[in-house]
């Protein structure tokens, strides 16, 4: 494991989430997740409920879901053989900006995974978020919304917000990172962040973890200070860890990075320092 130096941090004691994403897609995702949730690392599973993994999978986080919440990915990208909508991501942005998308596939196809959540789990989830953050583009956060406010009512999940850090300049990031990071924020966390006050829906404040999935172990590990360092009470931290998995994954190397930085003595080293403690999104946080 990478070794890093740590000078005293002045920042207050904040609380973020910490997410692992992908959760059913295979067992080395699921196992990686499960670990990490044993020892207090994570305090949530977003999960691809078409996953191949997911209804095995369920039936282990069980016993941890007091440990996590447990939240829908929603995915219209990620070939799992059920979807009616199914596009690659610039094809779906595209198809999004355009209206170039049926409003009433797709409630039916957001109806139908979180049916498949109900059923696997007995209960509503905990949140939802979307593969590759397909539950912000137009269109497609309409339908979520609408769907949510008829199926749940009062009981509102909370939704993944995606904005960057405000003081994002001054972080000490290599330049891609902030990049993407505001360039996934600009396809619609604001746009969520409207109908979410509108419709009384809590969200996250920031969403960090977002990087090229092309970088080094030690890389990851002084991406992942930066992030602890500056994040924000109600911030998400989106992770992709896994312990193995088919060769056909193709963050297969970045998922096997992230685990052995987030179950290894560093991580819970970054932590204190940084003030950070890991815990479910804070009551009542309200949409930016």
């Amino acid at each position: 494991m990478p070794r890093i130096r740590l000078q005293t941090s002045d920042r207050a004691k904040r609380t973020i989430c910490v997410c692992v994403d992908d959760y059913g897609l295979h067992a080395g995702i699921n196992q990686a997740a499960l670990n990490l949730a044993r020892e207090n690392r994570i305090s949530a599973v977003s999960c691809l409920v078409d996953g191949p993994a997911w209804s095995s999978g369920w039936k282990a986080l069980k016993a941890n879901a007091g440990k996590v919440e447990v939240g829908l990915h929603l995915n219209f990208t990620e070939d799992l053989g059920h979807n009616r909508i199914l596009h690659n991501l610039p094809k779906l942005i595209l198809l999004t900006y355009v209206h170039g998308l049926s409003r009433a596939v797709l409630m039916q196809d957001i109806r139908r995974q979180l049916e498949r959540f109900e059923a696997t789990t007995g209960r509503m989830p905990d949140f939802v978020d979307g593969h590759q953050h397909v539950h912000q583009l137009p269109v497609i956060r309409n339908a979520l919304l609408e769907v949510l406010n008829d199926r749940y009512g009062s009981r509102k999940p909370w939704l993944r917000a995606t904005h960057a850090p405000e003081h994002w300049p001054n972080i000490r990031l290599p330049f891609s990172v902030k990049f993407k990071s505001s360039l996934i924020g600009s396809l619609g966390a604001t746009a969520l962040s409207r109908l979410a006050r509108k419709h009384g829906y809590s969200q996250n404040r920031h969403l960090l973890g977002v990087y090229g999935f092309d970088m080094s172990e030690r890389r990851y590990l002084h991406n992942l200070r930066a992030w602890l360092k500056n994040a924000e009470h109600g911030d998400v931290l989106m992770c992709h860890p896994s312990l193995t998995g088919p060769w056909s994954d193709p963050l297969l190397g970045a998922r096997c990075h992230e685990y052995r930085v987030l179950s290894g003595d560093a991580f819970p080293a970054l932590a204190a320092w940084a003030g950070i403690e890991i815990g479910t999104l804070p009551t009542g946080t309200a949409a930016l």
